[in-house]
Order: structure tokens, then sequence, then C-alpha cells
């Protein structure tokens, strides 16, 4: 049985390599996919360009005024070996970010075009190096003294972490129109400047001095957000718009996202009590 582990070996090597497509690979994906897009049903019928914006716009502001307890876990309370574990599990986005995004850029209007690679400047670095959202996060790692290679996590982070890459290459490569990617990353640039936060004060909190991925994102994510805004107008103003599938990228976004992030500071929780308890157990006698 195909896993999301699987599936993002299949998508990163067909991609670099070229391979050609496996079809047990796409249906399981598919399945993922409907599944996930299933699940969302019960969310609002969206019919026009300027309902779509005002329902984004209202999801965002609902899912920022509701900080889940995870949050304030990650803000308050988190230990830097747990901070670890987090960090772990999104590693794979992290040292690869906005990588796949390229692929998105044929697939829209020169008029979307624009802001979207005005995105893609910011995530890497505005032509400095040392400004990539990549190089960011390695400095995170090598001060946490983690390994900085991307194939030391590959059997470390859960299903769900990647889950969260794989979305990305549905989104810009398979997904049946462009729309679904746009959606989801409106969502994603809108919200992460109010969610980040809570790394920022972990990382204030813990005495991590290499916040800078964390708090780029807190700053440059808001004008992403605008530019996203710009994408969906633009498409909008050349009839490339579905209403619908924007909408069903949103909440997809939203679905994988969250569970990502709730399954990892889980996983924190978790491996931070079994130490607990192994180093009980070490020095009863």
């Amino acid at each position: 049985m195909i896993n999301q582990q699987q599936l993002y070996h299949y998508n990163r090597d067909q991609v670099i390599h070229a391979k050609p497509h496996e079809q047990s690979f796409l249906d399981f994906e598919q399945q993922w996919i409907d599944a996930a897009l299933s699940s969302l049903s019960s969310t609002p019928v969206i019919d026009s360009y300027e309902h779509l914006v005002s329902e984004i716009k209202q999801m965002i502001t609902m899912e920022s005024a509701d900080e889940p307890d995870s949050a304030r876990f990650v803000s308050e309370r988190i230990s830097l070996e747990q901070f670890r574990i987090l960090v772990q599990e999104f590693a794979l986005d992290g040292l690869t970010e906005a990588q796949i995004f390229y692929a998105i850029m044929p697939r829209l209007s020169l008029a979307a075009q624009l802001p979207m690679l005005r995105i893609l400047i910011d995530e890497f670095g505005s032509a400095n190096p040392a400004k990539t959202h990549t190089k960011l996060y390695r400095k995170l790692l090598e001060e946490l003294t983690m390994p900085t290679e991307v194939d030391y996590y590959f059997d470390k982070i859960e299903s769900s972490s990647y889950a969260f890459v794989n979305m990305f290459y549905w989104l810009t490569l398979r997904a049946d129109d462009p729309s679904y990617f746009v959606g989801a990353l409106t969502y994603l640039e809108s919200i992460i400047p109010a969610v980040f936060p809570c790394y920022t004060e972990a990382c204030q909190r813990l005495g991590i001095e290499q916040h800078h991925y964390y708090s780029e994102h807190c700053h440059i994510d808001d004008f992403h957000a605008k530019e996203c805004f710009r994408i969906l107008k633009a498409m909008h103003q050349t009839d490339t718009l579905n209403v619908k599938k924007a909408w069903q990228g949103v909440n997809l976004a939203s679905l994988v996202t969250n569970q990502a992030f709730e399954q990892a500071v889980l996983k924190a929780q978790r491996v931070s009590q079994l130490h607990a308890r192994a180093s009980v157990t070490e020095t009863q006698p």
C-alpha cells in the first residue's frame, strides 16, 4: 500500500529526474485528494469572485482570532527538545521551500504571473543567497544542532508532514486548474502572519537566535497575501479563475496545514514524555 512518504519520493524523482508517471502513485494521490475535498463539502458554495474574496477574508479573520491550544503551547510552554521535534516535522518543506512553485507559472495568465513572480523573488531572497527562506531554515537547524540534509528527515517525520509537502506537488503539477493552487497559496500567505508569532515567541523564550525564518514570514507574508489577492483579481479579469476550485484550494490548504501542525505538536509532546519516562526508569534501582 502506497503511503505519503512514498508519494513524496515519487514526486521528487518524477520532477528532478523526469521519470515517467506511475499510475499507482497517481491513483493513490487522487484518492487522497478526493477524500480531503469530500470532507469539505459542507463549506459555503462560492458563486462569484466577490463572494470568494469575502469568504477568504472572513475565514482568515475567524482562524486568526481562534488561537488553538497547540499554538499557545508552542508560544508559552514548548521545551527546546520539543521545539526540535516541531522544526524537524517541517524540515522537508523548509529545506525545499517554494521550489515546486515554479511549475505553476506557465499555467497562469501573464497578468497573474507577475504578482506570482514577485512572491517567488522574495522566497529566494531577492537574489541574495543568505536571505533565501531555505537558507534561513538551514541556519535555524544549525543553531539547534540538527542536520541540514533533506534525506536525514525521510524516516523521521509523520505522514501528515509529508502530506503538507505533497499537497503542493498536486496543486502545481496535477490539479486540473491553477485556481486550486492560488486559493491554497492565498490562504497560507494570509494566515501565516497570524499563526507564526507562536514560533517567534517560542524562539525568544528559548533563547534561539536564528528565529529569522519565522520572523521573516511574519513580515513578508503580509505583502505576499496582497500579491495573492492580485493574482486572484488578475485571473478573474482574464476569465481564468474558477471560484469554486479556488475556494476548495483554500479549504484544502487549511485542512492539510492544520493537520500537519497539530500532529507535529502532539508528536513533540509525546516524544518528550517518552524520554522523561525512560529517564525515570534508568534512575530507578
